[in-house]
């Protein structure tokens, strides 16, 4: 498109430097984005897992059922009683000392940070952030249209392309 067929103000126009300007803006908070979505794929695998090791005092003579809500560990069960430890699945507790031991499998920090993006719950409010970068990216999508005139081959083959990014998408909903 020649730009003396683009006026100054028209919508084609301001779609364009829109798309351009929010494109480049978006390329960061995308790439923070994918990296979340690709360790989050798999999340149900060791990848991207580390060892951490724990040490705390929770206090002397615990009962084996106190272990987990102290620890604030879900999914403990405990495997042995002596008379003075008890051995858990992540680690062990002395009664004595009051001294827990544990490690547990987790993400490194950064991971966890990066991760939080996904997680988002409306509740608070960097939610906001999610919510506009959601708006920013529909947005992208549908100006996009405007780069090319309706009549032109290069707006067809995106309308084409657009139709198979839309099946590609739904090709999930069918498979599971």
């Amino acid at each position: 498109m020649s730009k003396k067929a683009i006026s100054k103000n028209s919508v084609t126009k301001i779609m364009r430097v829109l798309h351009r300007d929010i494109g480049f803006l978006m390329i960061g908070l995308t790439i923070v984005y994918c990296v979340s979505g690709i360790v989050l794929v798999y999340r149900d695998t060791d990848v991207f897992i580390i060892d951490k090791h724990y040490s705390e005092n929770i206090g002397k003579n615990r009962r084996p059922h106190e272990l987990g809500s102290a620890l604030k560990l879900r999914r403990l069960h405990v495997l042995k009683v002596s008379n003075d430890s008890i051995y858990f699945n992540y680690g062990s507790y002395c009664r004595s000392s009051g001294e827990a031991n544990y490690t547990i499998k987790t993400y490194p920090d950064i991971v966890w940070t990066i991760n939080s993006f996904h997680k988002i719950k409306s509740r608070y409010m960097s939610h906001w952030l999610a919510v506009v970068y959601g708006v920013l990216l529909l947005f992208l999508a549908i100006s996009s249209l405007w780069m090319y005139k309706p009549s032109s081959k290069k707006f067809k083959r995106g309308l084409v392309l657009t139709a198979i990014g839309l099946v590609i998408a739904a090709i999930p909903l069918f498979i599971e």
